[in-house]
């Protein structure tokens, strides 16, 4: 099955909330996309900073630019 990576700008409130309804809701967005939902790369101003979500398998950077230039990304 397809993989679709995401690129998040932002881990606070609503970026980290975003990590956490995709994964929770992971098999079922599956189903209904036909494909996997992947969030594969995420930006934030600090990176140690405690977050509200896991971000074990997540690519991290300061730079938003980066995610937003990557062609491995298909949505930001």
């Amino acid at each position: 099955m397809n993989s679709v990576k995401i690129g998040l700008l932002g881990l606070g409130t609503v970026g980290g909330g975003t990590v956490n309804v995709l994964k929770r809701n992971a098999a079922e967005i599956t189903r209904r996309a036909g494909c996997n939902i992947e969030v594969a790369y995420a930006s934030a101003r600090d990176l140690n900073k405690p977050r509200i979500c896991e971000t074990t398998g997540i690519e991290l950077t300061t730079q938003s630019s980066e995610i937003v230039e990557n062609p491995d990304v298909d949505i930001v």
